[in-house]
């Protein structure tokens, strides 16, 4: 499948998470644009800090403009669909961003009961989370309602309460529900963790 491709430093897009995006350059606007009429998903490819290239796993969406500003910037949230690997860039393509050939990525999502204590120590830490950082009862309620399984209580985990951006790219790069789950166990005994 085609994808637009628009690398961010310290941005990843996990499953199920939505990050909002101020888009001001006249390419991304264009891109913002193009997927908009084509329907063409961007990929929001992690670029490490001081790096000069994306990787290759990256969170894919459809986007949403939330505000058009008078100057023609936008506000969009870029839902995550899921994981796709970009495999390789169209360099035939006259547009002023990057477009690629990338692939979805299958994770594996059955929860092994062997795991479950651990799981729940995540989804406590994360609600403690929601109740200390979001002030809106409202927002936290429609927040922790949407915690509905372990892919989004993952997915939210890894977004919201690993502060390395590298971390969190590693947990990108996991496609197994249970290795995700002892990857965050580990990374909050060893207090790698905003909470």
């Amino acid at each position: 499948m085609k994808c637009f491709v628009f690398p961010l430093t310290h941005a990843n897009l996990f499953p199920l998470t939505t990050k909002p995006l101020n888009i001001f350059e006249p390419r991304y606007l264009q891109m913002v644009e193009d997927s908009l009429e084509t329907k063409t998903p961007i990929a929001l490819a992690y670029v490490p800090e001081n790096g000069d290239t994306y990787r290759s796993i990256s969170g894919f969406g459809l986007p949403q403009v939330i505000d058009q500003r008078p100057n023609d910037t936008l506000l969009i949230f870029l839902p995550g669909q899921g994981k796709i690997r970009i495999l390789q860039e169209d360099t035939s393509d006259t547009k002023p961003y990057i477009i690629a050939e990338c692939e979805i990525v299958t994770e594996d999502l059955a929860l092994d009961e062997t795991l479950k204590a651990k799981y729940m120590t995540l989804s406590k830490l994360l609600v403690q989370w929601v109740q200390k950082h979001i002030p809106d009862p409202e927002q936290r309620e429609i927040f922790i309602r949407s915690l509905k399984g372990p892919q989004e209580i993952v997915s939210a985990f890894a977004a919201y309460l690993i502060r390395d951006y590298d971390l969190q790219y590693e947990m990108m790069e996991i496609f197994n529900i249970n290795d995700q789950i002892r990857y965050l166990h580990r990374l909050y005994e060893s207090n790698e963790l905003t909470i």
